[in-house]
């Protein structure tokens, strides 16, 4: 996905709103009535994908399927943050867009922030999804096997921090 479009939906809530309803009615997000399995479920694969990572990055010759596994644990508690508000989705961008939408910011000040901030998806975590994406796709689709170990290791160690947030929401909803 394109910076600009995600960058646009966290600044500007009426092209948000349309966007949201668009993907509302083709159906890349679709309104979920079963939410606590979903959320455990996604959580429970959140968390077995970080376990592949490590050992992963123990065998020391695939890093590329530990940026992959990793970009999965953000996904898939992402896809537990749209549980939680009720939605599911298989399309990476409506995803993202539920998490801007149902978590960022939300026009309240910096203290309003701070106080419910275990509900609340900073700027950077935001970032770290995208980025976790696009190291996603390079190491899927590229013919490339070598990637950085150190590398591999920070979105790992991003990815963690990223589920335990989500965690942290969850139990705090």
């Amino acid at each position: 996905m394109d910076k600009q479009f995600w960058g646009i939906w966290m600044k500007d809530e009426k092209i948000r709103e349309h966007d949201f309803q668009e993907y509302l009615k083709s159906k890349k997000i679709k309104a979920e009535k079963e939410t606590k399995e979903l959320v455990i479920g996604h959580l429970d694969k959140a968390d077995h994908n970080l376990k592949f990572v490590r050992s992963t990055l123990e065998l020391k010759e695939f890093n590329d399927w530990a940026i992959v596994s990793a970009y999965y644990a953000i996904y898939h508690a992402s896809l537990a943050l749209c549980a939680l508000k009720g939605y599911s989705t298989k399309d990476h961008s409506a995803t993202l867009l539920i998490l801007i939408k149902e978590f960022y910011k939300k026009q309240l000040t910096k203290e309003e922030i701070e106080i419910i901030g275990s509900t609340t998806i900073e700027k950077e975590e935001v970032l770290y999804y995208v980025e976790a994406r696009s190291k996603r796709a390079k190491a899927s689709y590229s013919t490339e096997k070598a990637f950085d170990k150190k590398e591999a290791e920070n979105l790992r160690l991003k990815a963690i921090a990223f589920v335990n947030k989500v965690k942290e929401i969850v139990d705090n909803y």
